[in-house]
């Protein structure tokens, strides 16, 4: 991903109402190894994910939902395919008009969003419990597309 810039990213959440748009520190950022940008508002309760499509930066706010049930579960991140054996990933949603009166969608995603950090074995805490012996491109691949899947769904591309 190419570098982007705090007014690149107001510039795709211009019309986001509700929640004050807190941008990460991008200064830190390696983004060389980043096939999206994601970040989670410091409530906790909203995310942020940016992608370049088309050589256009397009983005998604989505609701964090954490994984609270009193007996840690087995679960498996929507888009990178890492399996945690407690609570690493959190529901993802955003609202969208749907067929059959649907009105949100959503994936069961690592908690922090750092897929492309997990494909890479770039961040080792927790470990996975299934390790993947796909090549990097593939997963890079899986995950753009996953995230692309997601977007189109949630008629961001449209």
């Amino acid at each position: 991903m190419n570098p982007v810039n705090a007014k690149d990213l107001r510039g795709v959440f211009r019309q986001s109402s509700g929640t004050e748009l807190a941008l990460p520190d991008l200064t830190p950022i390696d983004w060389g190894v980043l096939d999206y940008l994601g970040w989670v508002h410091p409530s906790g309760a909203v995310a942020y994910v940016v992608m370049p499509v088309a050589g256009e930066l397009r983005g998604l706010r989505l609701r964090r939902a954490l994984n609270a049930s009193a007996r840690p579960r087995t679960r498996m991140c929507s888009w990178c395919h890492h399996v945690y054996r407690s609570r690493g990933t959190a529901l993802f949603s955003v609202y969208v008009e749907g067929s059959d009166g649907r009105r949100s969608i959503g994936n069961q995603v690592c908690r922090n969003l750092d897929c492309s950090l997990r494909i890479r074995n770039l961040v080792s805490d927790p470990p996975t419990y299934l390790p993947e012996t796909l090549h990097i491109e593939s997963k890079v691949r899986r995950l753009e597309n996953a995230v692309l899947t997601f977007m189109s769904r949630a008629n961001v591309l449209a």
